[in-house]
């Protein structure tokens, strides 16, 4: 069994579509240790990748948690209303986190879809800000990091970059701690990351 005794994080994962996020968040699910792992999968491409069958409702959420790896696909719960379900989830994910002890992580990909610069749902708030005192890990996917808001950007300590061109994404991984011209520069597949505690890079490729 892994250590879940590890401090949490936000890792925090940006780059242009077709750039690899997602498969490298996917990857660091499947790595990574952990009691339990969370994903609201609204496009349902996260169950299909996985291989695993998504969770509808709320009983089936609770019977996935027994597996360790919980895909919502909202649709069947919250037909035409995703950021209702979005909430949900999260609160959902928060509650079932405080049931037990172990590291746990949360993915969210494209982020952006769920905040504003300007506002944040409380649920996610709660996850982002204080999922830490439950040992809940969040991990966000973004092509538009210039739209997140400062819960997201600034709780973060992991800051993984693929290629990005556009200039207000360039300038929002500057303030960071990143360098834009050497992410401008990345090849498709490529990614470089920077620990915001530690100052550490590293880089590597998922294809």
């Amino acid at each position: 069994m892994g250590d879940y005794r590890l401090p949490p994080s936000l890792t925090l994962i940006v780059g242009m579509t077709g750039s690899g996020k997602t498969t490298f968040s996917l990857r660091y699910l499947r790595a990574c240790p952990a009691a339990a792992r969370f994903i609201f999968d609204d496009l349902g491409r996260a169950a299909t990748r996985l291989g695993i069958r998504p969770a509808c409702t709320a009983r089936e959420v609770e019977l996935a948690l027994h597996t360790r790896w919980v895909v919502f696909n909202p649709h069947r719960m919250f037909p035409g209303d995703t950021a209702a379900a979005f909430r949900w989830f999260c609160q959902w994910a928060y509650d079932a986190s405080r049931r037990g002890p172990g590291k746990k992580l949360f993915l969210v990909d494209e982020v952006w879809q769920w905040c504003s610069p300007n506002s944040i749902p409380r649920e996610f708030a709660l996850v982002a800000q204080t999922g830490r005192e439950e040992h809940l890990e969040l991990v966000t996917c973004t092509q538009l990091p210039h739209k997140l808001h400062a819960s997201i950007t600034g709780q973060s300590t992991e800051l993984v970059c693929f290629r990005l061109q556009e200039p207000l994404a360039l300038a929002r991984v500057r303030e960071l701690g990143g360098y834009p011209e050497e992410v401008r520069q990345l090849r498709l597949g490529e990614f470089v990351s920077y620990n915001r505690l530690s100052g550490h890079r590293l880089r590597g490729r998922v294809f």
